[in-house]
């Protein structure tokens, strides 16, 4: 004889809140690209046949999406603007790096907020000249290039942690496994 189960209200209400959060995940996740409407985006439409023939692009290891979130974060804050989606996507070919949260972290830099993270980026950069005593380009728009790469590199290194670590404990926290916060320090 089988038994019927029946679902308890508690069954039932988380049942809805992850229906709701993968809905949410899904809309916050669908401007970006996916191997489904890659061939709609202006430049990346042209590499969309050889995008959609590399498996590790869409991976979602630690390794690949790790490796991302630093490159990507380092490519959003350097001043690069326009050109980052395609910047991305080469870097995540050339090392095997999870395509959309590349593509994700990209977003930080939009059109509303370009001009003050490229301001912090180069105050931060002109600091950082000062401080290590790196050689100083002459003044004008070379320097102010300069400051901003070298700011862009650090911050979106710093941004890139604080974005892993928040990472690694949804996943972890998701996955119901213990954090180490002293061995994911160290790695």
């Amino acid at each position: 004889m089988k038994t019927i189960e029946t679902e308890t209200r508690h069954d039932t209400e988380h049942r809805s809140r992850e229906h709701s959060r993968i809905r949410r995940a899904k809309q916050l996740l669908r401007p970006l690209p996916r191997r489904a409407n890659l061939h709609r985006w202006p430049v990346l439409k042209w590499f969309a046949k050889a995008a959609r023939k590399t498996p590790h692009l869409w991976k979602f290891g630690e390794r690949e999406v790790r490796m991302a979130i630093y490159l990507g974060s380092i490519i959003a804050f350097l001043p690069i603007f326009g050109a980052q989606f395609v910047v991305a996507f080469f870097v995540a070919l050339a090392v095997r790096a999870n395509l959309l949260a590349i593509m994700s972290v990209q977003l930080v830099t939009n059109i509303f907020t370009a001009i003050p993270i490229y301001a912090f980026t180069a105050h931060v950069g002109n600091w950082l000249v000062d401080l290590w005593g790196l050689p100083s380009m002459h003044a004008g728009i070379m320097r102010v290039t300069y400051n901003a790469v070298i700011g862009g590199i650090v911050v979106g290194l710093l941004f890139g942690f604080v974005v892993d670590l928040i990472f690694r404990f949804f996943i972890f926290r998701r996955l119901n496994k213990s954090v180490n916060v002293k061995r994911m320090l160290k790695s």
